[in-house]
């Protein structure tokens, strides 16, 4: 199968470790390709980000249909433009936030996402409502460090690791999700530091959640339904083509 992963920012330099990423996970014959988007912003930290990105995503999304890949991912942990993307395709496409919010409401009681700043928190938050998993939101936590400051690992992995304890500790989270598609390679680090904590709890890494997820919707034959997602009626529409 062919899957297209749309980093959904402008910055090229994600391209590589997000296709690293997600062949790590892909099952073995799984085609990836990695694109980013040709206008818009260089990270995404807000609903506004998330509007000026959305003309780009769409149109990379519609080009991969038409050359033929199975499925879609958008790989950034506020699903943008993820409903627009699912009425225009008639192959799955999803997004990381509401496919870890499901494994994550599954295997545990209660679950946190420790995210990147404090302005995306309200973002993952609506998600859970729209998704029909509030309840299970123990809560949204953020490590204080920018999208493009995240290839301090060293850092970040203090940072996730310290709010991961207290999402456990204080909000009563049982799993922990990241709560940023940037946030590569460090699962296993967060995970042994609970660990050492006393704390064996699922730590979701939200690219290789949606790459098997995805991976799954197209083995099954599924996609989204055409009752919730319909087509957009047909009338003029120019901005694609000034893209």
């Amino acid at each position: 199968m062919k899957i297209k992963v749309i980093v959904p920012i402008t910055t090229k330099g994600f391209i590589d470790p997000t296709r690293e990423e997600a062949e790590k996970f892909a099952s073995k014959g799984t085609e990836i390709d990695v694109e980013c988007i040709k206008y818009g912003t260089a990270s995404i930290e807000s609903a506004y980000d998330e509007m000026l990105d959305a003309p780009g995503i769409i149109k990379v999304a519609e080009k991969a249909q038409a050359d033929g890949f199975d499925g879609v991912f958008i790989d950034c942990m506020g699903d943008p433009a993820l409903d627009a993307v699912r009425e225009r395709l008639d192959i799955p496409a999803v997004g990381p936030a509401r496919a870890t919010m499901i494994y994550a409401a599954d295997l545990a009681h209660k679950f946190s996402i420790v995210t990147v700043l404090e302005n995306v928190i309200v973002l993952e938050e609506n998600l859970a409502l729209l998704l029909g998993v509030r309840d299970k939101l123990a809560s949204v936590r953020s490590v204080e460090i920018p999208v493009l400051g995240l290839e301090d690992k060293e850092k970040l992995v203090s940072a996730l690791a310290n709010e991961s304890l207290k999402a456990i500790e204080e909000d009563g989270a049982h799993a922990i999700i990241f709560g940023c598609t940037g946030m590569l390679g460090v699962a296993d680090s967060i995970s042994n530091a609970l660990k050492k904590k006393g704390y064996e709890v699922p730590v979701i890494d939200p690219v290789a959640v949606a790459i098997k997820y995805l991976e799954t919707l197209i083995s099954l034959g599924l996609m989204q339904s055409k009752k919730t997602y319909m087509p957009p009626p047909e009338k003029e529409r120019n901005i694609l083509e000034r893209l």
